[in-house]
């Protein structure tokens, strides 16, 4: 008798049930962020200033739009700009109950922008009629807790952007999403590192592994690929040439930004917007 009483009372309760939880209205809008870009080295045959590098970057008098700046540099450099306001969609649904609604999920989407004024907006030009260049991004530069920058390339858990600036290492070691890396006394990751590296050395651990060198391996944080697995199965671009009268300008093969992946994925949490 109890069986059949549950079996006349479920429909009437998964009826009551369906009622209790609403979809109320949520909204959508363009937001802007000030963010720092990827660290680019530029090596050559050294001479007057043959080099273009045209790129956006955030516009100190109008917060939340970028200007169009240009310089011409020669060979070894390092291109290291400052900030640029990047683009997102930011929506936000809302589930409550019957009696109340509240936020309880939202996406983030990276709006990317490759035309002037966009926050991936650069080109590299190489104006020489005879010499060939050669590039590499350094990787994202991203906040840690303790606001330490921890660019995701490293070599021998050694970040590339420390090999150029140890001076601006943590000054203690950081356990980074299961990744251990070592900073104290001279020590970068697995290297001892005593002076700043130069573009060229940097830029040779960048063409053995592009060469796949057995004795190199850069390595991509946040994947755990290897750069050349990550050219060949994400289709991103580390490292390449720009021959005479050629140029590098920002495409979708391109991470530009300094923002890790995780700031634009969906996020849920019943009841509260996290």
């Amino acid at each position: 008798m109890k069986k059949y009483i549950f079996l006349l009372c479920m429909p009437f309760c998964l009826v009551l049930l369906s009622g209790c939880i609403k979809i109320g209205p949520g909204f959508s809008e363009i937001r802007t962020m000030p963010i720092h870009t990827n660290l680019i080295g530029i090596a050559g045959p050294p001479g007057e200033p043959y080099i273009e590098i045209i790129y956006s970057a955030a516009d100190p008098d109008n917060p939340g739009y970028n200007v169009t700046r240009r310089r011409m540099v020669s060979p070894p450099h390092i291109f290291r700009n400052g900030r640029v306001y990047m683009t997102y969609r930011y929506a936000e649904t809302n589930v409550g109950s019957v009696f109340s609604y509240g936020p309880s999920s939202y996406t983030k989407t990276l709006l990317r922008d490759f035309e002037k004024g966009g926050a991936e907006y650069f080109r590299i030009i190489n104006h020489s009629p005879d010499k060939h260049i050669e590039f590499f991004f350094a990787g994202a530069e991203t906040l840690l807790e303790n606001r330490y920058p921890l660019p995701s390339i490293w070599h021998r858990r050694a970040p590339v952007y420390f090999l150029l600036y140890p001076d601006r290492k943590p000054p203690h070691n950081v356990n980074f999403h299961g990744t251990f890396f070592r900073f104290e006394g001279s020590y970068i990751g697995e290297l001892t590192v005593t002076e700043p590296w130069s573009i060229d050395k940097v830029m040779a651990l960048y063409r053995a592994e592009h060469d796949r060198s057995c004795e190199v391996e850069l390595m991509v944080g946040g994947s755990g690929r290897r750069v050349k697995d990550a050219v060949e199965l994400l289709g991103q671009i580390f490292y390449g040439s720009i021959g005479p009268g050629e140029e590098l300008h920002g495409n979708e093969h391109i991470w530009l930004l300094a923002t890790p992946n995780w700031m634009f994925v969906d996020r849920f949490e019943f009841g509260r917007l996290r």
